[in-house]
C-alpha cells in the first residue's frame, strides 16, 4: 500500500488523519517527476524526453524535483489516506506538514466530517399497518379498464353527446386567413375529454351527421406565439357521429386479453390486486418504521451534504433524458427553473440522508457484520434467481470493486430487518387515536415505491464516532443506499435506494401545441373502427 493511514476521531464533527508514505513511495514520485521534467526539457544534444536523469537533476537541484514532487503527490496521497479511512470530508482540510525529505513524508490533516446521529429508540416501536385489503371498487376499475381496451366505435344516429366522437373536417382561420396548423381533415374527435378545448366539446354538442358548426377561440398568454392572445375562428363539419361500445363481461372479452373464461380472468385479478395491496402496505409499514427510528434520532444535516445529494440527482437524471435535451430543457418543460427544481428535491434529500445515516448508526450499535461465505450465498441465489452465471458475477464483483459495496447493501439490509421485524404494528384507528392524543410519531404516507431508471448516491460517510481518543486504522468502507427513498413526484427523478443484491411533450407546432381540436383519441380497441 503506498501509504498508511490512521483515523483519530476528535470533537465536534472533525476527525485527524496521520499519513505516512514509505520512502519507496516517495522514491518512486521522486523518479517519476524527474521523468516528466526530462519530457518536457529541451537540451542540445538531446533527443526530446531523453534527457538523463542525473542531468535533470543537476539543472533543476535535487530539492527543487523534490519539492515538484511533493507538489504534485501530496494531494494523491491524501485521497488514498481517504480512501483507506473511509472519510468523507464535508470541507478543506487542515494540514499539518511533519517530516517530509526522500526518506519518508509524514503529514496529518484534520477534516470536519458528517455527524454521528444520537440514536434514540429504534426496537419495539409501535408503528401503523394498513389493513392487507383490497381497495373497494379496486377490481372494478380493473374490469372496467379491460373493457375499456377491448371498446369499439360503432356509428350513432342523432346528435352527438358528451363521450361520444365525431369525425369531422376541420378548418381554422386568424384574422381571415387560414391557418394551416389548424386545420385537418377526417379527425375523430371525442368529445368532453381534457384532450381538446372545451369549446369543441361546446360547439359539438348536439351535432348530428352533415351539420357544420362555426365558432371562435381566444387562446391564452402562454399559446404559442402563433396565436397567443388571439382569436382563432374554426369551421367544423361533422362526417358522422360515433360512440363508445363497451363489450360484456364475459368468455368472449376474457379471451381477449389471456384468459380462457370470465372466471379465471374475474380470480386472477383479484389475486393480483390482494397481493400488490400487501405488497404496498408491507412497503409503507416498512417505511413508517424506518422514519419512526429516524424521527427518534437526535442529528443535523449539514446543508452541503444535502447540496451534493441534490447535484447527484440532477446529474442522474440529466443522463436519463433523451438525445439532445438537456436538463434546463426538461425543467422548463415541467415549468421549473433550476432554483426550484433544486428546492423542490432539498426536502426528499434530506430524509434521504437521515435515513441512510441513522440506519448505518444502528447497524454499527448492532455490530451486524456478514461473513465472506453470506455474501456469496446470496450472489449465487440471486444470480439464478436472473439466469446468470454466479461463478461469472462473483469474479466480476470481486474484480470491481463491488464486493465491499454488496458487503455494505446486504449490511444495511440486514439493519432494516432487525427494526421492521422487531416493531409491533397497530391499526389506523388506534394509531388515529394516538396521534390525536399527541403520542405518535409523524408517519411517512408515501409508499416505498420502486423507481425507474434510478442511480445510487456513490457518497461514502464517515465511520467516525465520537471523541476516544483511540487511533484506529480504518477500513475502507462501502457506498451507503437510502434504506428507503420515496419518488418524488414531477420531479427530476430520484434514486433507487433500496439494499439489494448486486444482480439486480408538448406534441405538434403552431396551434395545434394549444389543444387543437385534431388531438382526439380514440380507445384502444381489439377491433377496428369503421371510420378514421
Amino acid at each position: 500500500m503506498p501509504v498508511a493511514a490512521e483515523l483519530t476521531t476528535l470533537e465536534g464533527d472533525k476527525v485527524r488523519i496521520e499519513v505516512t508514505v514509505p520512502e519507496d513511495e516517495v522514491r518512486k514520485q521522486f523518479d517519476r517527476t524527474v521523468k516528466e521534467t526530462s519530457a518536457r526539457m529541451r537540451l542540445p544534444g538531446f533527443r526530446p524526453g531523453k534527457v538523463p536523469a542525473g542531468v535533470v537533476i543537476q539543472r533543476v537541484g535535487r530539492e527543487g524535483i523534490f519539492a515538484q514532487t511533493l507538489d504534485r503527490a501530496l494531494n494523491d496521497w491524501y485521497r488514498e489516506a481517504l480512501v483507506l479511512t473511509g472519510v468523507d470530508p464535508l470541507e478543506s482540510p487542515e494540514v499539518d506538514m511533519g517530516d517530509a525529505t526522500e526518506q519518508g513524508v509524514a503529514f496529518a490533516v484534520t477534516i470536519t466530517v458528517p455527524p454521528t446521529p444520537a440514536l434514540g429508540t429504534y426496537k419495539g416501536l409501535e408503528v401503523m399497518r394498513e389493513p392487507d385489503e383490497t381497495p373497494e371498487g379496486a377490481v372494478d376499475d380493473e374490469i372496467a379498464r379491460i373493457r375499456e381496451q377491448s371498446a369499439r366505435l360503432e356509428d350513432k344516429d342523432g346528435a352527438a353527446a358528451s363521450g361520444d366522437f365525431v369525425v369531422a373536417d376541420i378548418d381554422g382561420t386568424l384574422d381571415g386567413e387560414a391557418l394551416p396548423d389548424a386545420m385537418s381533415r377526417d379527425q375523430l374527435i371525442e368529445l368532453g375529454t381534457d384532450r381538446i378545448l372545451p369549446e369543441f366539446t361546446t360547439a359539438l354538442e348536439g351535432a348530428s351527421a352533415g351539420d357544420s358548426v362555426t365558432f371562435d377561440v381566444t387562446y391564452p398568454e402562454d399559446a404559442p406565439e402563433e396565436i397567443r392572445g388571439k382569436t382563432v375562428a374554426y369551421s367544423i363539419t361533422v362526417q358522422k357521429v360515433q360512440e363508445k361500445v363497451l363489450p360484456e363481461v364475459d368468455d368472449a372479452l376474457a379471451e381477449t386479453v389471456g384468459f380462457a373464461s370470465a372466471d379465471e380472468m374475474l380470480k386472477e385479478i383479484e389475486e393480483r390486486l390482494a397481493a400488490a395491496t400487501a405488497k404496498t402496505a408491507e412497503e409503507r409499514y416498512r417505511r413508517r418504521v424506518i422514519d419512526a427510528a429516524v424521527s427518534a434520532a437526535t442529528f443535523a444535516v449539514p446543508p452541503v451534504m444535502v447540496d451534493r445529494r441534490i447535484d447527484s440527482i440532477l446529474h442522474d437524471t440529466s443522463h436519463q433524458l433523451p438525445q439532445g435535451v438537456t436538463l434546463d430543457q426538461f425543467l422548463a418543460m415541467q415549468g421549473q427553473t433550476m432554483d426550484q427544481a433544486r428546492d423542490s428535491l432539498r426536502a426528499d434529500a434530506e430524509m434521504s440522508i437521515r435515513r441512510e445515516m441513522v440506519v448505518e448508526t444502528i447497524a454499527d450499535a448492532e455490530e451486524i457484520t456478514l461473513a465472506d461465505e453470506e455474501i456469496e450465498e446470496r450472489v449465487r441465489r440471486d444470480a439464478a434467481d436472473a439466469g446468470r452465471d454466479a461463478d461469472e458475477l462473483l469474479t466480476a464483483l470481486r474484480g470491481s470493486g463491488g464486493w465491499d459495496s454488496l458487503r455494505q447493501d446486504l449490511r444495511i439490509e440486514r439493519a432494516v430487518d432487525m427494526i421492521v421485524q422487531s416493531a409491533t404494528p397497530i391499526s389506523p384507528e388506534e394509531a388515529e387515536k394516538r396521534e390525536a392524543a399527541g403520542e405518535a410519531p409523524e408517519a411517512d404516507e408515501e409508499p416505498a415505491a420502486k423507481k425507474p431508471a434510478a442511480k445510487k448516491d456513490t457518497e461514502k460517510k464517515p465511520a467516525a464516532k465520537k471523541d476516544t481518543g483511540k487511533k484506529t486504522t480504518a477500513k475502507k468502507p462501502a457506498a451507503k443506499k437510502d434504506p428507503g427513498d420515496k419518488p418524488a413526484a414531477k420531479k427530476p427523478a430520484a434514486k433507487k435506494a433500496s439494499a439489494k443484491a448486486a444482480t439486480s411533450s408538448a406534441k405538434g407546432s403552431g396551434a395545434g401545441a394549444a389543444k387543437k381540436p385534431a388531438a382526439a383519441k380514440k380507445p384502444a380497441a381489439k377491433k377496428k373502427p369503421d371510420a378514421e
